[in-house]
């Protein structure tokens, strides 16, 4: 298991593919979590001439907290509670789908059981080697955030006070079970479909736009809220909540979901997605 996993892990850091999603998750939470909204805050559009003094009051002071959110003392919050580390979703899902299926489509999945890892080896392998570029991907997004929100800092001239460190181990923690299951979703899938093309498609499918209408229909059930808890959507955007709630500016609804237990429900999808990936890998054959 220890060999498959060093030959894994060299695989995926070898390959170009890993590294272009690691620039674009940073650039990704950097652009939308911090540069637009300090563009839109620190320059708002000029206020109609008729418009009242309350609603330009009201405005400003808008503006005044969403450029306090995005200092460094904040940066907790900004990133989990307002839902912007969730961004990274889509990246760790692709990740986890090339991790799992590009030997599909590569013809060498059939070598590599040769060498005598045995099928359970070489998915702990596979799933381990994720598992540490998932670690990775999360302390990226964190220094990318903690970058971002001391250039802010910066332009505002604001004192930089950071989170304790027992707070940012916490995020660290939220962050790797966040990822953990986006990632394993796509392991799961591409080795449900045997390559990478349809798991990643699905994949996105379900998680832009599946995940995203069954949280914006307005059904007010019982049945619905229950069927809402259980996605991993919610427990993606409720598990934040742990720093603070978000910014009404956003628009963002109150989670459902308590954090603790979107915590516990997103470390069962992991443990979950990682069964059946081994169940069709060991049920299966490999071509």
């Amino acid at each position: 298991m220890f060999a498959s996993f060093r030959a894994e892990l060299l695989k995926i850091r070898k390959r170009p593919a890993t590294w272009v999603l690691a620039l674009v998750w940073c650039v990704l939470l950097m652009m939308l979590g911090y540069v637009f909204t300090y563009s839109f805050a620190a320059n708002p559009p000029d206020p109609p001439e008729n418009q009242p003094a309350a609603v330009q009051q009201q405005e400003e002071a808008l503006n005044e907290q969403l450029l306090d959110g995005l200092l460094p003392e904040n940066l907790l919050e900004n990133l989990f509670a307002n839902g912007t580390f969730s961004l990274g979703a889509a990246i760790v899902l692709i990740l986890g789908a090339m991790a799992a299926g590009s030997e599909y489509g590569w013809g060498t999945l059939k070598t590599s059981l040769t060498q005598r890892p045995g099928r359970f080896g070489l998915l702990a392998g596979k799933a381990l080697a994720l598992g540490v570029f998932i670690v990775l991907f999360v302390l990226l997004g964190l220094a990318a955030g903690a970058l971002s929100s001391y250039g802010v800092a910066l332009l505002q001239d604001a004192a930089v006070e950071w989170p304790p460190l027992e707070e940012l181990a916490r995020a660290a923690g939220v962050g790797i079970l966040t990822f953990g299951a986006w990632g394993f979703l796509g392991f799961a899938l591409a080795m449900l479909f045997r390559g990478t093309a349809l798991a990643i498609g699905l994949g996105l499918a379900w998680a832009l736009a599946v995940e995203n209408t069954i949280a914006l229909l307005p059904i007010d059930s019982d049945w619905w809220k229950g069927f809402r808890r259980l996605t991993l959507g919610e427990n993606t955007s409720s598990v934040g909540s742990i720093f603070g709630d978000p910014n009404p500016a956003f628009g963002i609804p109150e989670p459902l979901v308590e954090p603790e237990r979107a915590a516990i429900t997103l470390g069962l999808y992991v443990a979950v997605f990682a069964a059946i990936s081994l169940f069709l890998l060991l049920r299966r054959d490999v071509t």
